[in-house]
C-alpha cells in the first residue's frame, strides 16, 4: 500500500482471540470521518462491544463512538480474563 491509500484508509489492528477470529491487521478504505463502533461493524466484530472490547486510537484508549479519521490507527482490544 501506498502513502495515499494508507492516507485514506483507517489500519485495524485486532489482538488476543480478535486477532484469531478476524486476522490481525486490516486497511479499511474511509472518506472522511467514522466512528469506531462504524469500523467494528464493518469488520464483523459488534457482538465483542457487550462483551467488555475496549479501543485505542493511535495508541489513546478512547469511547466506542470516538470518530477517526483517514491515516489513524484503531486498536481493538478484548477484555483480558486470568487467575
Amino acid at each position: 500500500m501506498d502513502d495515499a491509500e494508507a492516507a485514506m484508509s483507517v489500519t485495524v489492528l485486532c489482538f488476543g482471540p480478535l486477532k484469531d477470529a478476524y486476522g490481525r491487521t486490516h486497511q479499511i478504505a474511509v472518506t472522511g470521518p467514522v466512528s469506531c463502533q462504524f469500523l467494528i461493524n464493518k469488520l464483523g466484530a459488534a457482538k465483542w462491544i457487550n462483551k467488555g472490547l475496549k479501543v485505542a486510537i493511535n495508541g489513546a484508549f478512547c469511547g466506542i463512538d470516538s470518530i477517526l479519521y483517514p491515516g489513524d490507527e484503531l486498536a481493538l482490544l478484548p477484555p483480558v480474563s486470568g487467575g
